[in-house]
């Protein structure tokens, strides 16, 4: 399987729609039960290709999109945070997500010398997560509590 990362594009958008609507994969990352509508993605999508602080990616393997990955400059903070989602689930469970994490951290400290870590925020029972976010060697630093969803694990990884 050949998999890549194309930049991010407003073309995308209907993809955003079906993966942040889709229930399964919104529990396992924000536990919102909103539905988001077309124009509000269209929205955070155009906010994100205007920011010079956000690096988002469509993740593909064969050529299909199946997923969204994103490195940002958290805003009043120094440090990057990364996100991932694979949302096309037939290809869960197939070490997609530890290649592209692997990818994109290379890409990150070769792209930003200065920057020492790279953070990163999962639901504490996305045991799945977790397990490929530790195999690209992020680490657990704390538990951080959220009023309106579950507690998350904020992970830290430095520059080897």
């Amino acid at each position: 399987m050949n998999i890549a990362l194309i930049k991010l594009t407003t073309r995308h958008s209907p993809l955003f729609y079906k993966w942040w609507n889709d229930p399964v994969l919104r529990r396992l990352t924000s536990e919102t039960k909103e539905l988001v509508s077309q124009d509000e993605i269209n929205k955070i999508l155009g906010r994100h290709l205007l920011d010079r602080n956000s690096f988002d990616f469509i993740i593909t393997a064969d050529a299909k999109s199946i997923g969204h990955i994103l490195i940002q400059r958290k805003k009043n903070k120094k440090n990057f945070e990364i996100y991932i989602a694979i949302g096309e689930k037939r290809y869960w469970n197939k070490g997609i997500g530890t290649i592209v994490m692997n990818r994109a951290c290379r890409w990150f400290f070769k792209n930003f010398l200065k920057e020492t870590s790279l953070t990163l925020q999962v639901l504490v029972h996305n045991r799945r997560a977790i397990q490929c976010y530790e195999k690209v060697g992020f680490k657990k630093i704390r538990t951080v509590h959220h009023r309106k969803m579950s507690d998350t694990w904020l992970m830290i990884k430095t520059r080897e």
